[in-house]
């Protein structure tokens, strides 16, 4: 609590200095001239954003110094290229033209123009180009290329992680909700197809203040794509198809005027059979994703409202293990029904904006455990189904108070009638039963978060300082089951505080500290059976974790190039550990964790035709009582990605990564040698209704596991992928 108490202390200090500076009032329009109304406007290296009223004005309180770089967003928050300004109008509003990002945006200030965050965090946007051009097959190969990003698992149940702290220590947000399950590994969305959303945003380092439980190892958020609030009549469609890594999908949605906005309705479907490495197909590796969204959105006085629905339907998502051919183990059900409402507005008065999202997903998640007949052994198949609720209402405001920007938020999550049973039935030869059980492992379980958060800046010559506080009461509460009738109420407090400096020539570094707080999962305290590991027993009496996070950030920029390094030092007290007992696992609290780690990325746009993208990263993991390696910390990286435009019609890309060997594995991983990968796409636009793509994946045929997992598989080897694309309407 010192850490705290110094951390209030130089909030009220934060008032010590004032100012008087002139705002800047600006104008953002698209390409067609029309005014983009709700677009969120960010000046890169302040923290904040501003919302654009009914004809696309903005008020920017304090002004910039020039020259400045504008970060601009849709109103569905959809990134746009950055827009240079070196000087002002004479007189009259500054106007700026956008149109959209295509590539992948690094942000180099670390923020995004509608998240709110730590200004030593990294940031990164994937645009629908970056995904497009690559096609990936889930999120965790998404994020690949950007340093400390890892996983855990193997097939399309993948779970990825940011710095080492997967386990639901890395947050992952499909458009205004969080993404909760009960899988002990953490969320990995493997319900969601890519080639479903419009753009993913990467946030690495802390997020606890606005985000609270799950954010200590940053931010996946992945965003559906909205209707614009003037939005015309179009229809676009994908069709991928695949070798090596065989898959069939398509892709269809349409948008049109209606109700005063913009109305979306789009549905996909994706199949995967299963996958060859370089030693032969992988048993158990393929999966079955569809699914439906429908979405709309306008202009409602000087303010944007959006309403959108996500039904996304996983089947056969196996887990392959190297036991496959004697045990399946796969996920029959993994199913989303997500609905959202938003409201976003600049003022009344002197707020920047007001924004308020409502959030509700019912979800159910089917384990299922097919063990053959064997040496005498009849057929077993076991069944763990579960299923809950999820909520959420945020509400933020922003204002300045003299030289000063602050945010205030309430942030108000949970999860309700969780229920979750496991059956077991025994099967003879001819398929009859033999034996047959059941028993309830959760009868009815809830859990509500009530965050309060608050964050204040100010830039003064060439400083600023950044602080923010957010105070959590977390309740759950069990009835039934195997545990019977249990609650617990926890409260904590967390926060960041920040001091950046405009080193000059393009240079600016920060230094952070921040503390965050995270309560177990409801079936880590509270279900009894089976999972894809083996059989699991939770316990009620697991503390919440905490952590103490030290970042220091450099970031240079000028003209076409952008570098950026970060060093970290993350330490996790009343670490929450599974640990496994004679073939069994169990949870405990112990002791503490520490991540150290190093990340390096760079851009350089070589005029209009050519991208180079370097990324870097060695992290180290370990537990403090015996300092031996802690799992899930990925091993040192290097990735290069090379992307070509030498005509408006024609794109290239070459992707290259090195990996070291891993020969510090954590107690549930095996050590892996080192490995490298090379991939290569291309794309050619016939018009706008017809693109062709083809990507090609580990080129060189390379043989390595998928990841550290003791159990893990090889991954996919050599493999091709289709792709047509187009649009009609505008």
């Amino acid at each position: 609590m010192n850490g705290l108490r110094r951390i209030l202390l130089l909030v009220v200090l934060f008032f010590v200095w004032v100012g008087n500076i002139d705002a800047l009032d600006l104008r953002v329009v698209g390409r067609d001239g029309r005014a983009l109304s709700g677009a969120r406007v960010m000046v890169i290296g302040t923290s904040g954003f501003f919302v654009a009223d009914g004809d696309g004005r903005v008020v920017i309180d304090p002004a910039p110094e020039l020259p400045v770089i504008f970060f601009i967003a849709r109103p569905d928050g959809v990134a746009l290229k950055p827009v240079t300004v070196g000087e002002l109008p004479a007189d009259g509003v500054l106007e700026i033209t956008v149109e959209a990002a295509g590539e992948t945006v690094t942000v180099i200030s670390g923020a995004v123009p509608d998240l709110e965050l730590p200004p030593a965090t990294a940031a990164t946007v994937l645009g629908k180009s970056d995904l497009e051009q690559r096609a990936t097959t889930s999120l965790t190969q998404t994020i690949e290329n950007l340093p400390g990003a890892g996983r855990s698992g193997s097939g399309h149940g993948m779970v990825p992680s940011l710095r080492g702290l997967p386990k639901h220590r890395t947050l992952v947000v499909l458009d205004e909700g969080r993404v909760t399950t009960e899988r002990r590994a953490g969320p990995s969305a493997s319900f969601l197809d890519p080639e479903s959303v419009d753009e993913v945003e990467v946030v690495r380092g802390p997020g606890s203040v606005a985000y609270g439980s799950d954010a200590f190892g940053g931010i996946i958020r992945a965003r559906s794509r909205m209707p614009g609030p003037q939005q015309g009549a179009a229809v676009r469609y994908s069709l991928l198809g695949g070798a090596g890594i065989p898959e069939l999908g398509v892709t269809a949605e349409a948008t049109a005027p209606g109700l005063g906005g913009g109305l979306l309705f789009g549905g996909h479907w994706r199949r995967y059979d299963d996958y060859s490495s370089p030693e032969g197909t992988v048993a158990n590796s393929g999966a079955e994703l569809s699914g439906f969204r429908a979405a709309y959105q306008r202009s409602a006085g000087s303010g944007v409202i959006s309403v959108g629905w996500r039904s996304d339907l996983g089947r056969e998502i196996g887990k392959p293990a190297p036991d496959s051919l004697e045990e399946r183990v796969f996920y029959s059900r993994d199913d989303s029904h997500r609905f959202n409402l938003g409201f976003e507005t600049p003022g009344p008065g002197a707020w920047n904006r007001v924004a308020a999202s409502v959030f509700w997903d019912d979800y159910r998640l089917v384990l299922d455990k097919d063990r053959y007949a064997a040496d005498g052994d009849p057929r077993l198949l076991r069944v763990s189904d579960t299923d809950a609720n999820d909520y959420g209402l945020r509400v933020e405001a922003e204002r300045p108070v003299g030289p000063f920007r602050m945010v205030l938020g309430l942030d108000l999550s949970g999860r309700f009638d969780l229920h979750a049973v496991n059956r077991s039935t025994t099967l003879d030869a001819t398929g009859g039963i033999i034996e047959s059980a059941s028993d309830v492992a959760i009868d009815e379980a809830n859990r509500n978060d009530l965050g309060l958060f608050a964050a204040m800046n100010r830039d003064w010559d060439r400083w600023q300082l950044a602080a923010g506080l957010r105070f959590d009461a977390i309740r759950t509460n069990n009835r039934g089951g195997y545990f019977g009738n249990v609650s617990t109420s926890n409260t904590d407090l967390s926060g960041f505080l920040a001091l950046t400096r405009d080193i000059g020539a393009g240079v600016a570094a920060t230094v952070q500290i921040a503390r965050g707080f995270r309560d177990p999962l409801l079936s880590d305290r509270y279900y009894r059976g089976i999972t894809g590991r083996g059989f699991i027993t939770g316990n009620p009496d697991l503390e919440p974790e905490t952590s103490r996070q030290i970042d220091l950030a450099i970031r240079w920029r000028r003209d076409r190039l952008a570098f950026a390094g970060y060093v970290y030092g993350y330490r996790i007290d009343s670490l929450i550990e599974r640990y496994r007992v004679d073939g069994d696992y169990f949870f405990r609290n112990r002791g503490a964790g520490e991540i150290t780690g190093l990340e390096v990325e760079a851009s350089w746009i070589v005029g209009r035709k050519l991208e180079l993208q370097l990324s870097a990263h060695w992290i180290e993991g370990e537990v403090v009582d015996d300092r031996t390696a802690s799992d899930d910390v990925p091993p040192p990286g290097l990735t290069a990605v090379v992307r070509g435009t030498p005509t408006e019609k024609i794109w290239w890309m070459v992707r290259g990564a090195l990996f070291a060997a891993d020969d510090r594995p954590g107690p549930t991983e095996q050590a892996r040698p080192g490995y490298a990968v090379l991939d290569a796409g291309f794309g050619w636009r016939l018009s706008g209704a017809l693109e062709l793509g083809i990507v090609g994946r580990n080129l060189l045929d390379r043989s390595y596991f998928g990841s550290a997992d003791e159990d893990a598989v090889l991954a996919p080897g050599r493999s091709v992928q289709l792709s047509i694309r187009g649009s009609f309407g505008g």
